[in-house]
């Protein structure tokens, strides 16, 4: 079985800034704007490096990156509503 796979490098990167940007956001005491700034870099960081991996396996397609552009746009909805009473 192997571990260590050509993307784990990617997967390295991608959870270490996933995961310092979940501790920003969960920190209530920055501001509104500032957390949604962290979100949109959360989530433009993921949908560069999701196509990027795709690219590199030579199976990127207009449906891969509508995708992950897609479940970006759902999140932050989703940040939005859970917190329009800070806005």
């Amino acid at each position: 079985m192997k571990i260590i796979t050509k993307h784990t490098g990617l997967y390295i990167i991608e959870i270490s800034i996933l995961a310092v940007g979940f501790v920003l956001l969960l920190n209530s005491s920055y501001p509104f704007i500032n957390q949604f700034i962290v979100l949109i870099f959360m989530l433009g960081f993921y949908t560069a490096l999701g196509v990027f991996r795709h690219r590199m396996d030579h199976d990127i397609h207009l449906k891969v990156v509508l995708e992950y552009i897609f479940i970006s746009l759902i999140i932050a909805l989703l940040f939005l509503i859970i917190n329009i009473g800070r806005i």
